[in-house]
């Protein structure tokens, strides 16, 4: 639990980030409603990323991180 609060994307790609934060949820036993998961998905993500997604309109989960890996490359 610990490990996954202070998840950050540092200098691993969007997938590997999400890979990551997906393995640390499973290993803690957590389900979360989706809002919750993207706000703690955005929270960890790399500042110049989070800047280009965080304001647009609300998207499911996986929406986000498809646009999240198109600003990264």
């Amino acid at each position: 639990m610990d490990k996954l609060h202070r998840l950050q994307q540092k200098n691993m790609s969007v997938t590997e980030y999400r890979q990551k934060m997906e393995l640390y949820m499973m290993r803690a036993s957590i389900r979360e409603e989706e809002p919750t998961t993207i706000v703690r998905f955005l929270i960890g993500l790399n500042l110049e990323i989070r800047d280009n997604v965080e304001l647009l309109p609300n998207m499911d989960l996986n929406d986000l991180i498809q646009l999240c890996i198109k600003v990264e490359q």
